[in-house]
């Protein structure tokens, strides 16, 4: 019988364990007689053996995924962390535990879940003093390898705390106590950090001088600490500009980004200096911008490295290259990009195992989704590139097969890439048009829109105020943005989307409560209603009623106000159409554009198209002879002619004009009676006075159209 294990004793009969759906399993205690020392451990009546029974566990746990298994279903954990919250024996003891814990957060995936329900994370960070060497090593261990698995409980290192207001300034002052420390800190402060509010709490406990010397350490240590400053820098030009100031961290980026160093480190840091430069940190004219960083993640593209860093190579340099039209160019012609990026597009469908997880990856979609990223930043500017790559063996068909994908992160990147390619007008005109790219960006808006409309809409759930998913709102933002350039005045394919019925989904899409849905939709029918056919007119007309255009015209947002306004001039463009359009919209949208004209908080865009609204209804004759008796919406409009903006004066000029105009005016025997009658009204209300007060004090554009206005009363 081991030493420590009494057959008198409560344990001898029965030991519980801790099953996972946590109810009570009750196992022979002859089943562990080698493992007595559980026995021991969960016992207090035997605490005086409980030091021998700790080394026995952390010698078995140690290496075996199994015996860490089974220490956990027999309730191990909860008394491990007990002990470690209420500082249960000496520093030896306590060390043991920290060890043990370390050890059992390295186990498998079960394991380290069990001890965050048990909340091992903020029970360990309360604990972490430096006893020991080995006791801060283990714990340190413990809080890596649970933030290593996930990072739900990130929240916990910046909370107030008996170290200070947040656990960053402790856990930075515990680097120096060994490399071993230093390794285990840095990946739980890379792990921990998720939000800008994170970030910045990093940066104002002095993380980037703290870390920056240890990117010329051993390769253990310069991993995780460039993973580390990647979190730090992504989108967030105060720490940028804060790591930059650094001494030598720049160089030591560069240093690290040196063909000899292995190629996952070269990624990393050339991601780092690719943040560094879009948060502002380093100018595209650099040296180290344009020619280290982008040559760099060029090769990692080839295909003699691995899928895996391909990926992120692509990944990288589309954000590098993504604002910039410099960098767009020295890419395109940088060994080979397109030509490599396009036989990513012919990568097999081969769901293999991930390096860096137990996860299955498809990286035939990954090759693709991270090929079409990389295309949408290269073809966003350059007409000759759009070009090139348009030109790739089936590349249109590439594109609309991703858009058809599963992976929905696929889609996204292909819609990105189409967007990008859209903006084109001669590709619009030819290629995308022959392709018909229109259909399946339809086809994804219906299919979305029929399955979340409660969502995206947000009509009947809260979480419609945010677009559903974040991934089915971005894809949904990205179709629309596609479509608005496709609804052009030159592009052949917008009569074809007519039949699609697009009209009528935008219009609904355009009720969302998301607002970036809302500005996109509205903006897409303010396109098509440009320079819009008969056909496309009236089918605009039937689907934008009041119930659609009033809200927009009075939307929260100026932006979708300005835009909403846009439909209606552009539906108010053809004259012999005028007033029947007019008389379709309604008086309220009527009333709903005057009260943009009164309103004086609205900013000058919005007045503007709101005034070149009215300037276009009063050139249809019946609209005439209507709003000439509407003596305080003229003058809601003739107040405008006092502004210094020359945008608002001219419309107001064209308002007068088009008001007092005789042609297709009046009928009868005196044809132009209407026009005389209206004219006198105009000037019973002092609008030649007005008129002149403008001479000497305008711009010369606003002068010319004043003096021959001024005809119009003579």
């Amino acid at each position: 019988m081991p030493t420590g294990f009494r057959r008198d004793s409560p344990s001898s009969v029965a030991i519980m364990e801790v099953d996972m759906d946590s109810r009570p399993v009750f196992v022979d205690s002859q089943l562990l007689s080698r493992r007595a020392y559980i026995a021991t451990l969960l016992n207090d009546e035997v605490s005086d053996e409980w030091p021998s029974a700790i080394l026995q566990l952390k010698n078995d746990v140690i290496g075996s995924n199994n015996e860490k298994d089974i220490s956990m279903r027999h309730g191990l954990v909860p008394r491990l962390l007990k002990w470690l919250e209420t500082e249960y024996g000496g520093p030896h003891f306590q060390t043991e535990v920290a060890v043990v814990l370390g050890s059992m957060a390295m186990g498998k995936a079960n394991t380290t879940e069990f001890l965050m329900e048990n909340k091992a994370v903020p029970i360990v960070l309360k604990s972490l003093t430096n006893i020991s060497r080995m006791y801060t090593e283990g714990l340190v261990r413990c809080l890596r390898y649970i933030f290593k698995h996930s990072a739900a409980h990130s929240d916990y290192l910046f909370e107030e705390n008996r170290f200070g207001n947040t656990y960053i300034p402790h856990l930075l002052s515990l680097l120096p106590v060994s490399p071993k420390c230093q390794e285990h800190i840095i990946t739980v402060l890379e792990r921990a950090c998720q939000t800008k509010e994170h970030q910045q709490v990093l940066l104002e406990s002095g993380a980037v001088s703290v870390l920056a010397p240890m990117l010329w350490g051993p390769y253990h240590i310069q991993m995780p600490t460039l993973l580390c400053f990647g979190k730090l820098c992504y989108k967030n030009p105060d720490v940028c500009a804060a790591v930059i100031k650094e001494h030598d961290t720049k160089e030591a980026f560069v240093n690290l980004m040196a063909r000899d160093k292995p190629s996952e480190m070269q990624i990393e840091a050339a991601k780092v200096l690719t943040y560094l430069h879009r948060g502002g940190a380093i100018p595209s004219s650099d040296f180290v911008i344009s020619r280290k960083t982008l040559g760099t993640l060029v090769r990692m593209c080839k295909r003699d490295r691995p899928l895996m860093q391909n990926v992120h190579a692509a990944e990288t340099l589309a954000c590098l290259i993504e604002k910039d039209v410099g960098l767009q160019e020295i890419a395109s012609i940088t060994d080979h990009v397109i030509s490599t990026l396009a036989n990513y597009l012919q990568f097999k469908d081969v769901k293999k195992m991930s390096a860096n997880s137990n996860q299955e990856v498809d990286w035939g979609s990954e090759m693709k989704r991270a090929a079409f990223l990389a295309f949408a930043s290269l073809t966003a500017n350059d007409e000759d590139i759009r070009e090139k790559v348009i030109k790739q063996d089936c590349f249109i068909e590439q594109v609309q097969a991703s858009l058809l994908s599963d992976n929905q992160l696929e889609v996204i990147a292909s819609l990105k890439c189409l967007h990008s390619l859209t903006r084109s007008v001669q590709q619009i005109r030819t290629v995308l048009h022959d392709s018909s790219v229109w259909k399946p960006i339809v086809d994804i808006l219906f299919q979305v829109f029929s399955s979340a409309s409660e969502e995206l809409l947000g009509l009947d759930k809260e979480v419609g105020a945010q677009g559903g998913s974040p991934e089915t709102r971005e894809k949904v933002l990205l179709a629309i943005g596609c479509m608005c350039n496709l609804a052009l005045e030159f592009s052949p394919s917008r009569e074809a989307m007519l039949e699609y019925n697009a009209v009528e989904l935008l219009s609904e899409l355009s009720q969302s409560q998301d607002a970036a849905l809302r500005f996109n939709a509205t903006w897409c029918l303010m396109s098509l209603a440009y320079g819009s056919g008969e056909q496309l007119r009236v089918s605009l007309i039937s689907c934008l009623t009041a119930d659609v255009l009033v809200p927009r015209l009075e939307d929260e947002l100026v932006t979708i106000r300005e835009k909403a306004l846009g439909i209606v001039r552009n539906l108010l463009t053809t004259k012999h159409s005028i007033d029947h359009a007019v008389k379709s919209l309604g008086s309220s949208v009527i009333e709903a554009v005057f009260n943009n004209i009164r309103n004086p908080s609205m900013p000058p865009e919005v007045i503007e198209q709101a005034l070149c609204v009215v300037s276009n209804m009063v050139d249809g004759p019946s609209c005439k002879a209507h709003i000439i008796s509407k003596t305080e919406d003229i003058n809601s409009v003739l107040q405008h002619l006092k502004s210094d903006n020359e945008d608002l004066q001219l419309p107001v000029l064209q308002f007068i004009s088009n008001l007092i105009h005789t042609i297709d005016d009046d009928h009868g025997s005196f044809p132009r009676a209407g026009s005389y009658q209206r004219m006198l009204t105009l000037k019973s209300m002092g609008v030649p006075q007005m008129l002149e007060s403008l001479i000497g004090t305008s711009t010369a554009e606003v002068e010319k159209r004043v003096h021959e206005t001024l005809k119009s009363f003579a």
